[in-house]
């Protein structure tokens, strides 16, 4: 577990310990590396201190909600999906290292995602 006093940062990637969930389902679950997409306590306080985040697998899918890092972009061993339909939050005490970060180019696949699953789409004309 890393300090309490650690600051975090949007683009960050982050090992986690995801917990069992009661009854277990589709859910990320164990170690793994996550992307810090917001952090609530930057905005206005909040009584615990949370990061959102979107976890990582290996496994490939295909699609907006699926963008793929490749090994080496941000500390990451192995190339990585995005799973940006799993966003959650998680307490700032889940996290157990440091990878790296990705730069502002690096999230624009992460934020397109994030903005199509939220419904923020662009106005298109016809």
């Amino acid at each position: 577990m890393m300090s309490p006093s650690v600051q975090f940062d949007i683009g960050e990637i982050l090992w986690v310990d995801f917990p069992q969930r009661i009854p277990p389902g589709h859910e990320q679950l164990g170690r793994r590396p996550v992307i810090v997409v917001g952090i609530p306590q930057l905005v206005q306080p909040v009584p615990y201190r949370v990061l959102l985040v979107v976890p990582l697998t290996r496994t490939r899918f295909q699609g907006p909600l699926f963008p793929l890092i490749p090994a080496g972009i941000g500390g990451l061993p192995a190339d990585s999906t995005v799973l940006i339909y799993q966003i959650g939050a998680i307490d700032a005490r889940r996290v157990v290292g440091h990878l790296g970060d990705l730069s502002s180019t690096e999230m624009v696949p992460v934020w397109a995602g994030l903005k199509l699953m939220f419904g923020f789409r662009e106005e298109v004309e016809l």
